[in-house]
């Protein structure tokens, strides 16, 4: 009985919440941009919003497995993968804005 971890499922559920929110941010990031109307911005927000929401179950299981056996990697390709999608994001928007600010 003590092997088991404290709290079976909601480690997972947290990560599983965590990961919602950033899918949230990005559907803000992308509501925000349309309202500038930086294209690019949306279309990566959005795209990025999107393949989180397709890979949330499977990472769900992951997690879950990996509690269970009690040993497994984090899969790093989707926090790096969303890493830099929000950087390249955010280059996009400053670069807009200074499009924007700048004199022609």
């Amino acid at each position: 009985m003590a092997d088991q971890p404290h709290d079976p499922g909601l480690q997972a559920e947290r990560t599983e919440l965590a990961w919602r929110r950033t899918q949230l941010s990005l559907l803000v990031i992308t509501c925000l941009a349309l309202r500038d109307q930086e294209l690019a911005v949306t279309l990566l927000a959005l795209g990025s919003a999107a393949l989180l929401w397709l890979g949330q179950r499977r990472r769900y299981r992951h997690s879950l497995a990996m509690l269970r056996d009690e040993r497994g990697r984090a899969q790093l390709l989707p926090v790096l993968g969303t890493s830099l999608a929000l950087l390249v994001m955010a280059l996009l928007a400053i670069h807009g804005a200074l499009l924007r600010v700048a004199p022609p």
